[in-house]
Order: C-alpha cells, then structure tokens, then sequence
C-alpha cells in the first residue's frame, strides 16, 4: 500500500491563532461554499494505485466554521480498496483537513462512512465485486463546482405520449426527466420541473399534478420520495397549458455527502388522460436543480 498523500493548507501560517484567521477569511469570500475549484484528473495506476494529476486545487470544510484551500503542483498517488465479495460498492477520494496543523491528506473510504466528516470529495470510485486492481474500477473525477450555481440540467419531449395515472406513486415507471449530482451537507437547493404544454385528452376532471421528488442515485425510480408537488389548472380538453413546480431545500448540515437522483412526473387529479407534452417545440420537459448557498 502507498503511503497516504499530504500536503500544506494554502494560505496557511504557523500556529492556530493566526491560522483559523486565514480560514476564517477563506470562508468569508466563498460564502462558506466548498468544492473543486480546478477539476481533477485521476487515473489508474499500477496495483491498486489511483494517480491524481497534478494541477488540481479547491475549498474544504474544515469543521470549525472555517474553510482552507487544498490542492497539489504535483501528481499524488492513492490507494483503492479491493472489491467485496458479491457487492459493487461506492467509494470515494476524501482530501481530509487538519487544520490545527496546516496540514492535508488525501485517502480513499467507502461512500457510508462520510457523515459528519469535514473534508472534500474529489473523486468517487465504484469497485465491482473482487476487484482487486484500479484498472477494473470505474474512477469518475468531481467536476469543480466551487463557483457552479446549476448543478444539474436534464430535459426531454416525450410528444403526445398518452398516460392515466392519477397519483405520484403510480407515474413511476414513465418517470420521463430525472438528473443526478452530489449534495453537500448543510447546502440550500432549489430544484424546478418545468412542462411546456400538458394537455388533458379526456376524463372528468380538468385538474392535474406536476411533482418532483429525489432518491438514492441507482435506486428504482420507484423508490423516489414526492419532495413537491403543484396544482396543473388545465384550460379545457384538449387545450395545453404550462406547469411547473419548484422546491427548495437544505441537505442537513451533519448529514453525509450522497448522491441522488432528482425525479420529474406529471399525473391525474381524478380518472383520465393526458400528455405530459402535446406540442413538440423543444424541451417540453426539463429538470434543474441549483445551489443557493449554505
């Protein structure tokens, strides 16, 4: 096994109290915002090795109220963790801050064991079962979000596909709009669901529902949980209109760093049928979900 990679808080001078001033001012210009502010490059090496180009460089918590630059000139080399017996597992490249000692290290731990850890995830890695290089792994870099409010963007124009479904529930399986990202614990989000022209087709009731809700990335699109839903006031049969719903959020401040899917679905209020998009004049479906701050 390779020897953890470490390196110098930027900005950092020596003892605690002048220290905890930089990160106080660090925190103060990002607004307490962390993330990748120069994307990484992270390759496969030898054995278990995950080699991070040199060149990458972002803002860390660090668990105090503060934050503190990390980064390295230099290419570091990491060491994976062999794949379970029967399970895929989620891993993740943690750069770890010690603040007191103007220090970092960079180590590799699985997904579940983030919570109420201060650091930054750089990279994740998903390690198939006996998995025993990093050649066999999936290594998937973090895009630098420190300065992104759009955090993800999916659309789609299912034209004139007819459907009767009449709860949240029920519309699972025609989920037509879903995106994945990372939240950061203690992070505000708002996520928007946006439809250009639904139209209901027939029934007794001229009243829909536009929705949105988030699970697990991976997990079944049936396991989502409704987060927010809007009324859709539907003009007459056959007529489209607009929808859209938004809600906004806050991933809890000791909660773990998790990746998941945000779910758009439009249903019935009461028996009939109805297109979630009747006119094909581009995206009549789509997804957003931005960062507003901590």
């Amino acid at each position: 096994m390779s020897e953890q990679p470490s390196g110098l808080l930027a900005w950092g001078q020596g003892g605690i109290y002048d220290a905890i001033d930089d990160r106080q001012v660090i925190a103060a210009v990002t607004r307490s915002r962390v993330g990748l502010a120069w994307p990484i490059v992270a390759r496969a090496g030898a054995g278990l090795d995950v080699i991070i180009t040199g060149g990458w460089f972002g803002v860390t918590d660090c668990g105090d109220r503060t934050s503190a630059v990390v980064g390295s000139r230099t290419d570091q080399t990491v060491s994976a963790n062999p794949g379970a017996a029967t399970t895929t597992r989620e891993d993740v490249i943690w750069v770890e801050p010690q603040p007191d000692q103007g220090t970092w290290t960079m180590r590799v731990i699985p997904a579940a064991d983030l919570a109420g850890q201060a650091g930054l995830i750089i990279g994740r890695i998903i390690v198939p079962p006996n998995a025993t290089l990093s050649s066999q792994m999936d290594i998937r870099p973090v895009t630098a979000a420190l300065e992104r409010r759009l955090m993800m963007q999916w659309r789609n124009t299912p034209v004139n596909e007819l459907r009767n479904e009449q709860t949240w529930d029920q519309a699972w399986v025609y989920t037509w709009v879903t995106g994945a990202f990372t939240l950061e614990p203690g992070q505000w989000y708002r996520a928007r669901f946006t439809a250009n022209s639904p139209m209901m087709v027939s029934g007794q009731t001229l009243n829909g529902r536009i929705g949105i809700g988030s699970r697990t990335e991976g997990q079944n699109a049936q396991a989502a949980i409704l987060g927010r839903a809007a009324v859709i006031a539907y003009r007459q049969l056959g007529a489209a209109t607009h929808a859209e719903v938004e809600w906004v959020f806050q991933h809890p401040p000791n909660a773990a760093h998790v990746s998941r899917n945000f779910d758009g679905r439009i249903w019935a209020a009461g028996t009939g049928s109805y297109y979630h998009c009747s006119v094909n004049q581009g995206d009549g479906l789509q997804i957003t979900v931005e960062d507003i701050g901590s």
